[in-house]
């Protein structure tokens, strides 16, 4: 057995940019560590989950690893199947301190443990056993049929292979069909044809991974392979559990469809309707009131999402001997009302569910009140719901009478043996204890031994059935020698093609890094021979950033909106070169006394931090930007010397001296 154990060491599953990583540690049966690291993504937990075909995961709180039930569900979907995880430090549904569990281990934490320690600890005591399971709950499950490899292309000979691996996926998907009818598990199916059978095949299973497995085992062969994965919605705590209060369920699929709940004894009712219940919405709404054992409609023949409901669940489905009419819907109902049963009914859809309830209920109500007569008479102090339940499973009176008296006299043997109590000699008191530990010892080893050959027994018979599904999808045996053939010989060239198209594009690669090499060079002289520039791409509005040409400084900027308020503090008289130039940002940029290159000068070369261009273009380009500020200027200048307005302002001034004089 390999265990697994995780701690959340930074980040959090509820963060985008700041995702959670992980301290993982894997141990063997004897606690041994087999791999462990400090910081593990969550992809690389279930790689590692794989790689080491873990049988158990160990955390402290299963909410580290997603927010919601929902993430978690679909997390769990990603583990191996045979993987169960625990929550170390939940107990009966209420959390317990990890430094408290590990006291069960014979260990004590002194201070608080790093988190490869608390991961080795969450290991070990997912080893024991100790904490609550954690399940993904689904009702449905996937079986992909599909083929293993590309048939190659062209020739008479690939397309024979190709049809084989067809009809085999055809053959696969009929066996699969007659599986799942003969475990009546209902399924949808879809299907990709191809000629002479299917390029592949998806079969919806509407049962449990677990149920789907006994039937349906994954198989990878030579030509196709089949792969069965679980669909969970939500999870579960091992420990919550749900009522154990067993009920009848009546369904009415429809647009808006319709449920009911009853119990064995007509104490409780419930129903309710909704537009937006599917066959996984009825399952779980069902079971957050009881535990269903049993599923009833009102129409003969059924319709096929009640039965679905009933194989999901494994229950038995009750079908009227004929539809119920609209009288008799009611008289049921009145029945039930007359028997002290609180209905509410709020729809039609709501009402049919309900008197498909009453009428499967109504079908065993003899032979319940006969058990209930009988277990009074003899004064058996059991549940009445348990031997009911009993005749649903089939049982006859006698049979569920008998239960019941098995149950009394278990209940009256132990509640006796723990009333009784005896008083013995010191000296007997320790030759009894002694006893029964080693008696206790024994056992234990029995017990563990038992345990082993269980699962090695489990093995066995799974790998048998394994072989025996696996049997019927072999093909190597039936294909002729000369197919045989000509499959490696189109598995040969397949490579050979893969090889020969790996080479090639290594081979454009190297010409490419060849000749960005030779411009590199080129370039590299080119600067050597002042022939070529080099000028850093701006970053940021710093002086750092800017060179000088002809005496002038040049900034190379690379985007297209500019931050006007950060050019004051840069260094006059600088050129901007840009991209491009929109005509009112030229204008902002002369009034700050700055140029701009707006022609388009084509660099050389542009890396992520240098553009590189030609000296005498930007020799030019830079002096006609700079003689085009200098002509700006100066008309402005010239502007604000002749502005009448100014001038008159000039006179008021003049006058205002004079008079004040």
């Amino acid at each position: 057995m390999k265990v697994m154990g995780i701690d959340i060491v930074k980040g959090s599953p509820l963060s985008r940019t700041n995702p959670p990583i992980y301290a993982v540690v894997v141990i063997d049966d004897n606690s041994n560590v087999v791999y462990e690291s400090v910081e593990t993504p969550l992809k690389g937990l279930i790689r590692i989950a794989w790689d080491y075909k873990v049988d158990r995961v160990g955390v402290d709180n299963i909410f580290e690893i997603a927010p919601v039930r929902k993430e978690l569900a679909r997390i769990l979907e990603l583990f191996p199947p045979t993987t169960t995880i625990y929550q170390v430090t939940l107990e009966e549904n209420k959390f317990v301190d990890l430094s408290k569990q590990v006291l069960k281990l014979g260990l004590s934490l002194s201070t608080k443990p790093k988190p490869l320690q608390t991961a080795y600890l969450c290991a070990l005591l997912a080893l024991n056993g100790i904490g609550t399971v954690i399940r993904g709950v689904g009702a449905r499950t996937k079986i992909v049929i599909s083929r293993t490899r590309s048939p190659g292309s062209g020739g008479s000979r690939a397309n024979i292979f190709a049809r084989a691996m067809r009809t085999a996926i055809f053959t696969a998907m009929k066996e699969i069909r007659k599986r799942l009818d003969e475990a009546q598990i209902a399924y949808d199916i879809v299907l990709r044809r191809g000629k002479g059978g299917l390029d592949s095949a998806t079969i919806i299973a509407y049962a449990d991974v677990s149920t789907v497995r006994r039937f349906v085992k994954p198989f990878h062969g030579n030509d196709i392979r089949i792969a069965i994965k679980p669909e969970y919605t939500t999870i579960e705590f091992e420990n919550e559990g749900y009522s154990k209060r067993y009920v009848i369920v009546g369904v009415d699929p429809g647009i808006e469809t319709g449920i009911a709940v009853i119990d064995l004894s007509l104490r409780t009712c419930y129903t309710y309707s909704s537009k937006e219940l599917d066959k996984v919405a009825v399952v779980s709404k069902v079971y957050s009131i009881g535990t269903p054992v049993l599923i009833a409609t009102d129409k003969n023949p059924p319709p096929d999402t009640v039965k679905k409901i009933s194989s999901i669940l494994g229950l038995p489905l009750y079908i009227p001997n004929r539809s119920l009419s609209v009288e008799e819907k009611e008289y049921l109902i009145q029945w039930a009302t007359k028997r002290g049963l609180n209905v509410e009914i709020r729809t039609s859809h709501e009402r049919d569910a309900l008197a498909a309830a009453l009428r499967a209920y109504k079908s065993f109500e003899k032979k319940f009140v006969e058990v209930e007569r009988k277990i009074i008479e003899l004064g058996l102090d059991v549940e009445i719901d348990d031997v009911k339940l009993q005749l649903l499973r089939g049982k006859t009176v006698n049979e569920a009478i008998e239960y019941a008296i098995e149950e009394h006299l278990k209940n009256t043997y132990y509640t006796t043996l723990n009333q009784d109590t005896v008083t013995p000699s010191q000296n007997t008191y320790s030759n009894c204890v002694d006893r029964v530990k080693i008696v206790e010892e024994k056992l234990n080893e029995i017990q563990k031994e038992k345990e082993i050959l269980r699962r090695r027994v489990i093995e066995l018979e799974n790998r048998l059935s394994e072989i025996e599904f696996e049997s019927r999808f072999r093909t190597s045996e039936r294909l002729e020698p000369e197919i045989m053939r000509d499959r490696i010989v189109n598995e040969f060239k397949e490579k050979l093609r893969q090889l020969q198209t790996y080479v090639e594009s290594l081979e454009k690669e190297r010409e490419k890094l060849n000749e960005s090499k030779k411009a590199f060079e080129e370039i590299l002289m080119g600067i050597a021979n002042n022939k070529f520039m080099a000028i850093p791409i701006a970053k940021s509005f710093s002086e750092e950033y800017q060179v000088t040409v002809e005496g002038i400084y040049v900034m190379y900027m690379d985007r297209d909106i500019i931050d006007l308020s950060k050019l004051k503090n840069i260094r006059r008289p600088t050129i901007l070169i840009m991209k491009t130039c929109p005509q009112t940002l030229s204008t902002d940029i002369f009034d700050l006394e700055l140029g701009i290159v707006c022609e388009n000068i084509a660099p050389v070369l542009v890396t992520d931090n240098v553009v590189v261009f030609d000296k005498k273009l930007l020799q030019e380009a830079v002096r006609n930007a700079y003689n085009k500020l200098l002509d700006y200027l100066n008309k402005k200048r010239e502007k604000e010397y002749l502005d009448p307005k100014k001038l008159a302002d000039i006179i008021k001034e003049y006058r205002l001296s004079l008079l004040n004089s």
